[in-house]
């Protein structure tokens, strides 16, 4: 008892520090007091803690609430009304990032789920995990979630036909799918749902296309436009921002693959077939910054399907990628690229 008389008294002289309208910082206090010593207390005092940072949490702003969310997500003996109280999507995403499987396929299979979260689903999960999200039809995904499905369906018929089946997958994910789908699976989705079968009979006639149009480019002018610049010295991150910037597809491809010393048909792969990472990989790795990448970035969906969220995500991802980190990646792509 001795030991909550004084715990009380040390919450108390944090709760009176400072004006009222601080509860920011009150929060952070009683927070930082309760996460250094949070293994050593028993249930009444973690119960005396959850009473004090509910309150303080409760009127503080989104940001505030998403920082308390990220430090108790990892401590065990975290104040359940407070977890509850604060189950929104930056505390899901991180249990989602740093609990088990367990964890992980509750919060995928709860009814209605952030890009935010699906996107931690999707990165952290196994094929079990992302096959539940799939499922969710109140589990919203984001395009670099969709790029993380549809990479793992690959491998797995099951999840192939979980996320062909979703009413909101982009019709450019839907045509990579087709590709990646098994014929018999493709055949019976066609066979029990009408409107599923125009979607992949769409998808199927547009992949064709794209596999013709593919073949038919013509990187001839292109070619002599970036050999004469590189000449010049003038092949640098100004000229491939204004290719991308401008939808010129083939001088992107070209500048991209003379500056990673890539085959053309590898670079022009990037811009349309591989993943938004490999992408970012290929920009750092080529010395680009932040806006050529998101220029090139949107050339490889004519600007569709490229939300704020996604964009900012790929801008984080960008930003902490490190170039020795990307150089060895686009090696590895160099040397898969054949």
């Amino acid at each position: 008892m001795s030991g909550n008389l004084s715990l009380i008294s040390e919450l108390e002289d944090t709760m009176a520090s400072g004006p009222d309208h601080r509860r920011h910082d009150k929060l952070r206090k009683v927070t930082d007091l309760f996460v250094a010593n949070s293994a050593q207390y028993g249930e009444e005092q973690v119960a005396l803690f959850g009473g004090v940072i509910g309150r303080l949490a409760k009127d503080t702003d989104t940001p505030a609430k998403a920082e308390l969310s990220g430090r108790l997500a990892t401590i065990k003996n975290a104040p359940v009304e407070v977890i509850k109280q604060l189950a929104d999507d930056a505390y899901l995403a991180g249990l989602a990032s740093t609990k088990g499987r367990s964890h992980m396929l509750a919060i995928a299979a709860r009814e209605d789920l952030s890009e935010q979260v699906t996107d931690a689903l999707l990165t952290h999960g196994d094929q079990q995990v992302a096959r539940t999200v799939a499922n969710n039809a109140g589990a919203r995904v984001s395009e670099r979630g969709y790029e993380k499905l549809v990479d793992m369906a690959g491998s797995d018929a099951s999840l192939a036909e979980c996320v062909a089946k979703r009413h909101d997958i982009p019709q450019r994910h839907m045509r990579t799918l087709i590709t990646v789908m098994p014929e018999p699976v493709r055949r019976r989705l066609a066979s029990t749902n009408p409107q599923l079968a125009e979607r992949i009979r769409r998808a199927i006639a547009e992949a064709a296309q794209q596999s013709a149009l593919e073949a038919k480019r013509d990187y001839t002018q292109a070619k002599s436009t970036v050999q004469a610049l590189a000449g010049a010295g003038k092949l640098n991150d100004e000229a491939v921002q204004e290719f991308a910037q401008t939808g010129q597809f083939e001088e992107t491809a070209v500048a991209l693959a003379m500056l990673l010393r890539l085959p053309i048909d590898a670079a022009a792969r990037l811009l349309s077939l591989e993943p938004a990472d490999t992408v970012l990989i290929a920009a750092k790795a080529a010395g680009l910054s932040w806006s050529a990448a998101r220029h090139v970035l949107l050339l490889r969906t004519s600007g569709r399907n490229a939300s704020p969220q996604d964009l900012e995500t790929a801008r984080l991802t960008f930003v902490r990628l490190k170039p020795e980190t990307a150089k060895h990646g686009i090696e590895f792509y160099r040397a898969r690229a054949g």
